[in-house]
């Protein structure tokens, strides 16, 4: 049970730091008092097993360092370092993580196929080498080839070997340049064409640099040239040489001497940020987190819990500040290096983090990216587009308020600009509500079309180097006494935001308040908060992260743009628009709305109605998908346009392999163009939320990171939980300390219990150890690793689930007496209920599938069809593996699309018998309601606490329930549904828009119309009395003003009335 003392400690140890389910000291002691019942020998008391923790944890744990934030700030980080090291001497992680990119010729699936880390990355964070042979060939070092050519490689990368019999088994390229040999002044030496690139398989190199010095005499004999002597580059052809300063020519790549023989590798990381709530309760508590997760995991992997990485929280110091200490260790380790024992391949190797993106909600990203937020001028971190107010101040809203673009779409609702949530308001209703602010002119039908444009429009892309220029301007000026209105001016102006150099701007300004600019007191007073430091060292630590623009590496987050976005915003208005009887029909398609498919449960159509200001992204993810189906005949067709083509662009979205991807960036942009477009016919006024902008960008991140799945943060969002925990059993007196330690020692357990490596030190310290000995690396004893080999039949290891390391469960019979079951051929077969499909789907009775059809063409489209019946033969090898033979299909083909859905009309074609393993996946089919007027004419019976009662609900009853559509809109299995989707006729975006702005206008004047007969305007009645003509407010106002307010009153009245109460006055 190395390296605990036994097997009760062991266990107990582990239970105590399980991510999900921590136990507090009281609970610990109730089950050792049980584990002591019930005649357990050996329990070790809490002090024991706190001891033991201690011990541990110091000397194979991961440790946890102190930083005093450079805003005043104290937190703790887990050392990123160490945890690298520790997931490449995990026997369960380290043969998963790719190093390389990938040129998959068109395919993406994978982050490293995708153009950021394949061609965008800084060659000096990549992998740097190769191994062939005996000999490693790096990066900016001279290199022939074997056709005696020199050449300069650039970067790595692999490609698919032609018979690519599984994902690792590929060939190693390079981008190189080209070299030519040249005498300049009397030494001879080479040119390198940096612009004349060439693809070199690896099997065309011959002689590394150090290869090169060692036969150095005979090449120099035959050459005369030196390639010790590197003249210069060329950039572009035609120009002149430039200095080199890549590499020392004499010495090679400087990792080449780090290593020492030892192979370099780079590991890319997602850094992920957000706020959680450190509370259960509903009282915030705000814990700003730094996680992070391998970018080289397969999407498989990736987003499993067991894969992410707690690094530091935090509910005082902002998220800059902590990122300001986790770059500083980012840092020291891209200049040096992480030793970490390669448990796969048994040596050393020298591992280079690098950061492929930042991931967050819009608010965080923005943050990171030192940008102002949604509700600037200029609301995208991404470009330079505009919001309202760009020339002339704001554009008036059509009911006489300021129109405010650019809002934060988590806290306010769309058009009335108040703090409200958007639970409080809808497109609709806000609309219809009666304006409190200010007047202004009513807004034009060209305002409407200018604001449109803007944000539907291409702009110019934000930059690194730009917004760095800019942040320094803005601290010189205010360091050199423009003062705060003129920083506050640049922010607006720019768009630019850095949290961090505020803090130091702030505290610049108020040692400087009331000294005049110039002086030389002025200066003194300056300098004492800059004490002769660079300015970049006040900016924020993103502009230190190596190789990374935030402005561009932070991409779309589609869980909050789109079902936290666009799907929120339209349920919420469709919901506002019914009356209560709409309401409850609507109720009724939502729960007779046919899941089978989708994977999701059948929906609870009360609470998706009642509460649909308090939804959470899973339920918008079933509106999604049952939006088309359930609001063809309760909303406008204009918004039910719109509905559609939002649930036609989500699956594609959420598409998580992509065969083609200039094929499919097509299709997602003609997506995006025709739901933007229908968004605009029906109204302009959703373009005041910056996620329609945002949208746009999405193409570009998808080609640039991946499928777009592999940037969500679902699984981020989900790690909070184990965050909260922590907390609630931290006694919150250092949370950020407590919480870092309890994520440092479930990360220990997590390593022991998949069986890591680890070196045997008498204290953890951030020196990593070294060894080139296997024997001085330890693994845990065989007890340990027994606990994940443990099956019992029906009962699931938990344990092994909550650390990834749970393997399938096998059936009774197969664990107790494997071998009792032979294959003999027999003709009786049993039916069965269900089956399980290629893609993980368990297919029951009457669902409709995917299939292979055995007698189609290859690359034929699948068969869709309806399982009647599943069928195994006895005594067969299926059954002994618990599988199915044959399957029993009704087939269907599409006859064309849907009137109202616009989606694919199915009609039944025949029988057909296909074998079970060419079953695909789960498909969801429904009726054609809008056709043939299905109401809600059925019941079925109520069931409370489990009990059916005499009470009834209403349901749908379909009539001609032949007529079935495919719904293209389902998120689960897309990429196979999407095969069959329709191909809708795009709308001209200019009159998308003009008619969106001329319908908002005709609606406007319709109900100022309604307004004014519903609400005529008191008339004004004359007084005979002339003391009490003059209004009450002008007396009121006048004494306590002293000054004269003129009610709408003639000269003649004024001036006799005016003059009598002052008399009397």
């Amino acid at each position: 049970w190395f390296p605990w003392p036994d097997k009760q400690t062991c266990i107990l140890d582990v239970l105590r730091h399980l991510p999900r389910s921590l136990f507090s000291d009281s609970q610990l002691q109730v089950i050792l008092w049980a584990l002591s019942i019930s005649g357990v020998d050996s329990v070790p008391s809490t002090r024991l097993l706190k001891d033991i923790d201690s011990s541990l944890q110091s000397q194979y744990g991961i440790p946890t360092v102190r930083y005093e934030g450079a805003l005043g700030h104290i937190y703790y980080v887990n050392h990123l370092p160490s945890i690298i090291a520790q997931e490449m001497a995990n026997p369960h992680i380290r043969p998963h993580i790719r190093h390389y990119p990938e040129d998959a010729a068109g395919r993406l699936d994978q982050p490293w196929q995708a153009s950021r880390w394949l061609y965008e990355i800084e060659p000096t964070i990549t992998t740097p080498m190769i191994r062939k042979g005996q000999q490693d060939f790096y990066i900016f070092e001279l290199t022939k080839l074997t056709d005696g050519t020199m050449v300069v490689p650039e970067r790595w990368y692999t490609k698919p070997t032609a018979r690519n019999s599984s994902p690792f088994d590929l060939e190693y390229w390079a981008h190189a340049w080209r070299a030519q040999a040249v005498i300049t002044g009397g030494t001879s030496g080479y040119v390198i064409h940096t612009h004349d690139i060439v693809e070199v398989p690896a099997t065309d190199l011959l002689l590394s640099f150090p290869q090169l010095l060692q036969t150095y005499r005979s090449d120099f004999a035959m050459s005369l040239h030196s390639f010790q002597h590197v003249a210069g580059l060329i950039e572009t052809r035609g120009h002149g040489i430039l200095p080199w300063t890549l590499t020392d020519p004499t010495d090679g790549n400087e990792w080449r001497l780090r290593a020492r023989g030892h192979r370099v590798l780079t590991y890319m990381i997602w850094l992920y940020c957000d706020d959680t709530s450190g509370n259960m309760s509903k009282k915030w508590n705000k814990h700003n987190s730094f996680l992070f997760t391998a970018a080289g995991l397969p999407r498989v992997m990736v987003h499993k819990e067991s894969s992410i990485h707690f690094l530091a929280t935090s509910n005082i110091a902002p998220p800059l500040e902590m990122l300001d200490g986790i770059v500083d260790q980012l840092e020291h380790a891209q200049t040096h290096g992480i030793w970490a024992w390669d448990v796969e391949a048994r040596e050393m190797v020298l591992v280079i983090p690098a950061v492929l993106a930042m991931l967050g909600d819009n608010p965080m990203q923005s943050e990171l990216a030192c940008h102002v937020g949604l509700q600037g001028k200029f609301f995208c971190r991404n470009c330079w587009v505009q919001g309202a107010g760009v020339e002339s101040g704001q554009p008036p809203d059509l009911t006489g308020r300021a129109v405010q673009t650019n809002l934060d779409d988590d806290t306010r609702s769309i058009e009335t600009g108040s703090l409200a949530s958007d639970s409080d308001g809808s497109l609709h209703q806000d609309i219809t509500r009666p304006s409190k602010g200010k007047g202004r002119r009513s807004e034009t039908m060209q305002d409407l079309v200018d604001r449109a444009r803007r944000f539907l429009g291409a702009n110019t892309p934000r930059t690194r180097q730009d917004t760095i220029t800019k942040l320094r301007s803005m601290f010189y000026e205010v360091t050199s006494g423009k003062g705060k209105t003129r920083y506050t001016k640049m922010k607006t102006d720019t768009g630019i935001k850095d949290t961090y150099m505020d803090v130091f701007v702030e505290r610049i300004l108020k040692r400087v308040k009331g000294i005049r600019a110039g002086t030389e007191r002025f200066t003194d007073a300056v300098s004492a908060i800059t004490q002769g430091r660079p300015v970049d060292q006040f900016m924020s630590p993103v502009w230190r992260i190596k190789g990374l623009d935030p402005h561009q590496d932070t991409p779309v987050e589609v869980l909050h743009v789109i079902l936290l976005g666009f799907v929120k915003y339209f349920w919420r208005d469709a919901i506002s628009r019914l009356n209560d009887a709409q309401k409850a029909e609507l109720q009724v398609q939502l729960s007779s709305f046919n899941v089978s498919g989708l994977g999701i449960p059948p929906l609870a159509g009360q609470t998706l109605v009642q509460y649909a200001g308090s939804l959470t992204g899973r339920d918008f993810r079933a509106i999604s998908q049952a939006a088309p189906f359930v609001l063809y005949d309760l909303v406008p067709l204009e918004c039910f346009e719109a509905f559609l083509a939002l649930s036609s662009l989500v699956p594609i979205v959420w598409q998580p392999c992509i065969a083609n991807i200039d094929e499919h960036l097509t299709t997602l942009q003609a997506a995006i163009d025709y739901f933007l477009n229908c968004t605009a016919r029906w109204t302009p006024r959703w373009f005041n939320k910056p996620k329609f902008h945002i949208i746009r960008h999405l193409p570009d991140h998808i080609r640039r990171f991946g499928p777009a799945i592999l940037f969500a943060t679902e699984g981020f969002e989900s790690y909070n939980a184990v965050i909260r925990d922590h907390s609630i059993h931290s006694n919150r007196q250092a949370p950020s300390r407590d919480i870092a330690h309890g994520m440092a020692r479930c990360h220990r357990i997590r390593h022991l219990l998949s069986g890591g490596t680890f070196s045997a030190r008498g204290h953890v310290t951030t020196e990593l150890p070294y060894s080139d000995d296997e024997h001085g690396w330890l693994v845990p004893g065989p007890g340990v690793k027994s606990l994940f080999s443990i099956n019992t039949p029906s009962i699931r290891n938990v344990v092994a689930d909550f650390f990834g390391l749970a393997d399938d469960m096998k059936t009774s019979t197969a664990m107790r007496v494997p071998h009792a079951l032979r294959h003999i051929e027999c003709r009786l077969y049993q039916s069965c209920q269900s089956v399980v499909a290629s893609s993980g789907d368990i297919c029951r009775l009457g669902d409709f599938v995917l299939a292979q059809d055995p007698c189609a063409a290859r690359g034929a489209l699948p068969l869709i069809g309806c399982i009647h019946e599943i069928l195994q033969i006895c005594h067969s090898r299926a059954q002994q593996q618990n599988q199915a033979n044959w399957l029993l299909l009704e087939a269907f083909q599409v006859t064309g699309s849907a009137d109202v859905y616009h989606l694919p009309r199915l009609q039944a074609s025949g029988w057909v018998v296909v074998p079970a393993n060419a079953l695909i996946c789960c498909i969801n089919v429904q009726h054609n309601c809008a056709g043939h007027q299905c109401t809600g004419s059925s019941t079925v019976s109520v069931y409370e606490e489990r009990e059916k009662t005499t009470k009834t609900a209403r349901r749908i009853e379909h009539r001609e329930p032949a007529d079935l559509i495919l719904n293209t809109a389902q998120m689960h299995n897309a990429i196979y549904v999407q095969q069959f989707r329709t191909q809708v006729q795009q709308i001209q975006r200019d009159w998308a828009i003009h008619t969106g702005a001329a319908a908002e206008l005709n609606a406007q004047k319709i109900k100022q119309q309604k307004s004014s007969r519903t609400n005529p305007a008191p008339r004004r009645q004359s007084s005979t009395n002339p003391s009490v003509s003059l209004s009450s407010r002008f007396i009121n106002v006048f004494h306590q003003t002293g000054k004269l307010i003129f009610n709408r009153l003639s000269s003649t009245q004024l001036r006799h009335k005016t003059c009598r109460h002052l008399t009397r006055t």
